[in-house]
């Protein structure tokens, strides 16, 4: 997976958070799912019900369907074909067990929209092929759920989740005024800046003012770290152990997910030998 899929897989594996987007942006709150009822799938505990790897986060809801949760963030024209082979594939799957099962469990798929500009693609299968008014019969349409974090709204009952997209919609349309007019971002936690920053630079002066008392980000630690590696190589004369440094501490920030052109900054590094770091 990329640091994208990473992180929002790291965010959505907590189950309130999971929950919560699929009762405000699939079943519109008319059905509010209890997270203890959800547990995270797997072969073992599931009796191997087949479905395939492709799929990004997957639970099990009380015994009664699934819920798949895709991340996307490039746009893509075919969208509404893979989610609805995802869909298919995992219905058709569960009858090559041996788990005797006399009703299939229905599968439920949402995508969770990610990019830096508006969902202007197709969302439905109709619109991926050639119109023919025998299609109707031959097979029906199909409509994917998609939460577009650039256009849809921000209402979840959950505030991790609130504050999370806010203040990455807010940086995707150049809204810099409302991250510190925004009443609910007065105090953010440090976890939810840095998955925020994953998919933005964001201003550290936001940061500081923003975090709740006593906390500090962990981006905002990676610098503090680099400048004091920085400092002391100064002072003792190892342009060698500097730099050695700067390695171990880029390594470190591209395991936390973060920004290539971010690590360049703070560890000095230029942006080739980062990019470099990050296939290794």
């Amino acid at each position: 997976m990329n640091p994208y899929d990473l992180c929002l897989k790291e965010v959505f594996s907590n189950k309130q958070h999971f929950a919560d987007l699929f009762s405000s942006v699939y079943f519109k709150k008319d059905l509010l799912l209890d997270p203890d009822k959800l547990s995270l799938y797997d072969k073992e505990t599931h009796h191997d019900l087949g479905f395939r790897k492709e799929n990004d986060l997957l639970m099990f809801y009380d015994n009664m369907f699934f819920l798949h949760l895709e991340f996307q963030r490039k746009k893509d024209p075919y969208m509404p074909v893979r989610i609805l082979n995802y869909k298919y594939a995992g219905i058709h799957q569960q009858i090559k067990t041996n788990t005797k099962l006399h009703l299939l469990y229905p599968v439920y798929s949402l995508t969770l929209y990610m990019g830096e500009s508006k969902w202007e693609h197709r969302k439905t299968l109709y619109e991926c092929i050639h119109k023919n008014d025998w299609n109707k019969d031959e097979i029906p349409d199909y409509e994917m759920k998609l939460f577009d974090i650039n256009s849809d709204p921000i209402d979840f009952m959950c505030l991790y989740l609130q504050k999370f997209f806010r203040i990455i919609q807010y940086v995707y349309q150049k809204k810099w005024e409302n991250l510190y007019t925004d009443s609910l971002l007065e105090n953010v936690e440090e976890d939810i800046f840095y998955h925020a920053n994953v998919f933005v630079n964001l201003n550290q002066e936001f940061i500081q003012n923003h975090t709740k008392e006593g906390v500090i980000s962990m981006c905002k630690a990676l610098e503090e770290y680099a400048q004091e590696c920085i400092t002391k190589g100064e002072q003792r004369g190892y342009s060698k152990g500097l730099t050695n440094k700067a390695y171990e501490i880029a390594q470190n920030m591209l395991s936390k997910g973060c920004q290539h052109n971010f690590i360049a900054d703070m560890t000095g590094l230029s942006l080739d030998t980062v990019l470099k770091l990050s296939k290794h």
